[in-house]
C-alpha cells in the first residue's frame, strides 16, 4: 500500500489526512491488526515539501514545486512531471504556468525520488493513491485521455467498495470515475505512471473535501472528519487486497 499527499502545495487537507491514516495505523493498531500483519504501508504525507513550506510563508495558494525556471518564474507542477504520456494534454510548456510540466519528465527531484522508490518496490506494491483536494472525487486512470485501462472494471469496483465505506462515516458523497470524465485531461500524472509504467494494478487519485464552499482553505475542524472517512476507504480496500493478494 502506497499513499502520498501534498504533491500540490496549497492542498493542505491532503497532508493532514494522509498523516491521520498514518496515526490510525500506528496508534490504533490493536483495533485492526490485520492491516499491518498482512500488508506493508508506505506513506509520504508531503511529496512537495518546498512548495508546502512556501504556502506557509509567502503564498497560501502556491501549487507547484519551487525549482527556479529563469525569467523570474518558479516551480513545476509535480503532477504533470511523470514520464508516462508526458506533455500530451492538460499541461503547459510555459514555465510561469501553474500546470508547467517541466523541461523533461522527472525533472523534479521530488518526482525522481518517488519514482526510484516505487520502481524498486513495484513487484510488492499493489495499491497507489495520490491524495489531493478538493472536489470529493475518487479518480481512476487514465488522466491523459478518455481511453480506459484494461483493468478499469476492477479499479471501479474496488473504488466503489471503498467509497461506500467512506460515505458511511459522515455521509459525504464522493464521485468515482476517470480523471477527464470528471475534471479535465491531465497528462504526466502520477497514477497514470504507476499503472502504465510500473503495473501497480490499483492506482488511484483522490480529491478530498469539500466541493468548493471553502475549497483549498478548508477549516481545520474538518481535518479529523476527513481523516476518519478516508481511513474507512483505505481500510476497506486494504482488506479486499489482502483477500486478493495475501496467500
Amino acid at each position: 500500500m502506497w499513499i502520498d499527499g501534498g504533491i500540490h502545495a496549497r492542498e493542505w487537507v491532503s497532508p493532514a489526512t494522509v498523516t491521520y491514516i498514518l496515526m490510525e495505523l500506528v496508534e490504533n493498531d490493536a483495533d485492526h491488526s490485520d492491516m499491518t500483519e498482512n500488508l506493508d504501508w508506505y506513506i509520504l504525507p508531503v511529496v512537495n515539501p518546498d512548495g508546502y513550506l512556501y504556502t506557509q510563508t509567502d503564498d497560501r495558494l502556491w501549487r507547484k514545486t519551487r525549482t527556479p525556471n529563469g525569467g523570474g518564474c518558479f516551480g513545476t507542477d509535480a503532477n504533470r512531471n511523470w514520464g508516462f504520456h508526458w506533455g500530451t494534454g492538460g499541461s503547459s510548456d510555459n514555465p510561469c504556468s501553474d500546470t508547467y510540466m517541466g523541461p523533461e519528465p522527472f525533472s523534479e527531484v521530488e518526482n525522481k525520488n518517488v519514482r526510484d522508490f516505487l520502481t524498486a518496490n513495484k513487484d510488492n506494491i499493489k495499491f497507489y493513491n495520490n491524495v489531493h483536494s478538493y472536489s470529493q472525487l475518487i479518480l481512476l486512470p487514465w488522466g491523459w485521455g478518455y481511453e480506459q485501462p484494461d483493468n478499469y472494471d476492477d479499479l471501479y469496483e474496488m473504488a466503489m467498495l471503498g467509497n461506500d465505506a467512506l460515505f458511511a462515516v459522515h455521509g459525504k458523497s464522493f464521485e468515482v470515475g476517470c480523471i477527464p470524465c470528471m475534471l479535465y485531461v491531465a497528462s504526466g500524472g502520477s497514477l497514470d505512471w504507476t499503472l502504465g509504467e510500473l503495473g501497480i494494478p490499483y492506482s488511484y487519485g483522490m480529491e478530498l473535501r469539500d466541493t468548493g464552499n471553502y475549497g483549498f482553505i478548508l477549516p481545520a475542524d474538518q481535518i479529523i472528519p476527513s481523516g476518519e472517512e478516508v481511513w474507512a476507504f483505505h481500510m476497506t480496500v486494504a482488506r479486499e487486497l489482502i483477500k486478493e493478494f495475501v496467500p
